[in-house]
C-alpha cells in the first residue's frame, strides 16, 4: 500500500496487496461492498484472470505481482497465499470457516447437515474459508483504495466480480482451464470436469 505523491496520505492501488483489498471491497452480484469471496481456489482464479486482462486494465499490472504456476486445481500463486496471510495478520482481511457440499452443478456455501444423505459419487464435503475485509480497518482501507480508482475501473471491477464470483466453482474452473490450458496441466480434477 502506497500513498500517492499528489495526495498526501491517500492510498492508491499500487501492488498485489492493494489489489486483494480492492477486489474484496468491490461490490459483486448483490451490489453490496465487501461481498465475500468463498474459498482460496476461487480467490486464486479471480486474481489470475485479472492478471490475464479479463478485468479492468488498471489492475492488470498489480495482478502481475503474482507468479502463477500449474498446480492441483489449476493456476496457483504462493505469493497471493502469503499476501492473504499477511493481510489477515494485519487485521485487514478476515476469514470464516465454511463447510458445504460440492456437487457437479453447485457449490453453494452454507452449513453442512451431517445427516444429509448425498451419495459420495455426487457430492463432496468441502471445508474452505470465506474471505472478506474486517469491519473496521479493512473497510476503511478498502474504501480509500476503491475511491482511488477511476469510475470506469470501479465499474469494470464490479462487473468482473459480479460475474466471476457468482459462477459455481466448477464453472469457474472450466472457464479458466479452457481459456488457459497450460495452467491446467497439473490439475487433479480436470477429468472430473470433463476436460482433456
Amino acid at each position: 500500500m502506497a500513498t500517492s505523491a499528489g495526495n498526501q496520505g491517500s492510498l492508491t492501488v499500487e501492488d498485489g496487496m492493494d489489489l486483494v483489498i480492492v477486489l474484496l471491497y468491490a461490490p459483486g452480484r448483490t451490489g453490496n461492498e465487501n461481498e465475500p469471496i468463498d474459498g482460496i481456489t476461487r480467490f486464486q482464479k479471480l486474481t489470475f484472470l485479472l492478471q490475464h486482462g479479463v478485468g479492468p486494465k488498471q489492475l492488470v499490472d498489480e495482478a502481475k505481482a503474482y507468479g502463477y504456476k500449474p498446480y492441483k486445481l489449476g493456476p496457483y500463486s504462493s505469493e497471493l497465499q502469503q499476501d492473504l496471510e499477511e493481510l489477515k495478520s494485519a487485521g485487514i482481511v478476515t476469514t470464516r470457516r465454511l463447510d458445504y457440499w460440492l456437487t457437479d452443478d453447485s457449490d453453494e456455501p452454507g452449513d453442512v447437515d451431517p445427516d444429509m444423505d448425498v451419495p459420495s459419487w455426487r457430492a463432496k464435503r468441502v471445508e474452505s474459508d470465506r474471505f472478506s475485509l474486517s469491519a473496521d480497518l479493512g473497510l476503511r482501507v478498502g474504501k480509500e483504495l476503491w475511491s482511488s480508482l477511476r469510475s470506469k475501473e470501479r465499474q469494470a471491477l464490479a462487473e468482473f466480480k459480479a460475474f466471476f464470483n457468482s459462477l459455481s466453482l466448477r464453472q469457474l474452473l472450466i472457464f479458466t482451464y479452457e481459456s488457459y490450458p497450460k495452467y491446467a496441466t497439473q490439475s487433479e480434477i480436470k477429468e472430473k470436469l470433463g476436460l482433456f
